[in-house]
């Protein structure tokens, strides 16, 4: 008797078990509540990052910590830290992706108030980058407005030119970050759980592929003894 016979066999001999269990898994699957949980809303907004020498705000490794963690949220957003605190963190993914840009992505029960999160926290950041490169801008501002002042000698006259022109070509590359893409309340992305019959045909397979692990697991077990 060849292994398939052996295997069709065991399948006859329990032929009740072979049929019972696949449709209680299929019932089991269907019966399940799983589909009575809330669906699960994402939304996102991308962000191109700015350019003015600031490693933290400038930089898509710095800001994905500095978006991160708890210090951001209590300092820039206090009442949505006091509110989400729980998991706020946990909720969010911050991503780098190609050319400078940032994405902010959240999940939550509902669509409108995920979006409201999303864009309350690329607002903040926003604002963080505003002051910081105000900053940078005043400080070249200052020290331009000072170069001027300053009275030279002929001899020094080439060098203060060219150190005009390399703070004024500095300032006109700084760049603030922008929203490129901000969350749109009603939008985004549905996760919803399976459906009830989706479960069940995933519980009847599931007992088909046991029902047929089981009957040819002994042929394994033979061939192994028999090498």
């Amino acid at each position: 008797m060849n292994a398939f016979n052996r295997v069709a066999t065991r399948l006859k001999t329990h032929i009740w078990i072979v049929l019972a269990l696949p449709i209680l898994l299929g019932i089991a699957g269907c019966v399940v509540p799983l589909g009575k949980m809330p669906s699960n809303y994402t939304a996102q907004a991308t962000i191109q990052l700015g350019s003015y020498g600031n490693t933290e705000y400038n930089t898509p490794e710095q800001v994905i910590i500095l978006l991160s963690n708890a210090p951001f949220y209590q300092k820039s957003l206090p009442d949505l830290w006091q509110e989400n605190k729980q998991n706020l963190t946990s909720q969010l993914n911050i991503s780098s992706l190609p050319n400078h840009l940032i994405q902010i992505s959240s999940s939550g029960k509902t669509a409108d108030e995920t979006a409201r999160r999303v864009n309350l926290i690329a607002n903040a950041f926003l604002t963080n980058d505003r002051k910081q490169f105000n900053q940078k801008s005043k400080m070249i501002d200052q020290a331009i407005g000072d170069l001027k002042k300053v009275k030279t000698s002929q001899s020094d006259a080439v060098d203060r030119v060219r150190l005009l022109y390399k703070l004024e070509s500095e300032k006109f590359k700084l760049q603030p970050a922008q929203l490129l893409e901000a969350a749109v309340p009603g939008t985004g992305s549905r996760t919803v759980p399976f459906s009830s019959k989706k479960r069940a045909i995933l519980g009847f397979m599931v007992g088909i592929t046991i029902i047929l692990v089981a009957a040819s697991l002994p042929e394994f077990v033979r061939n192994k003894e028999e090498a």
